[in-house]
């Protein structure tokens, strides 16, 4: 696993921790936020990448759920994956 995802993955635990912590103001409420907008932005990222991602390799399933986590640093993989391999470019 890359860096960058790492660093992704830790973002994502430290955010869903907030989520269940007491308090509503400082460090945690910038954590809530962080969860809500991760999530958004990765699932518009999906409806965004469906096609890309349906024709890929690894399932559709598996695909959908690394860009709900991984954003565009999944779809840029598969993006790689496909030009070294010859299929279609999106």
């Amino acid at each position: 696993m890359s860096l960058p995802k790492i660093a992704l993955l830790a973002t994502w635990a430290a955010a869903a921790v907030c989520l269940f912590l007491p308090g509503e103001g400082g460090p945690v409420a910038l954590g809530r936020w962080l969860f809500g907008i991760l999530a958004v932005v990765h699932a518009i990222e999906c409806v965004v990448f469906y096609r890309l991602l349906s024709d890929a390799p690894g399932g559709l399933a598996s695909n959908l759920l690394q860009t709900l986590v991984f954003g565009v640093l999944h779809v840029s993989e598969v993006r790689a994956a496909q030009n070294a391999g010859g299929g279609p470019a999106t």
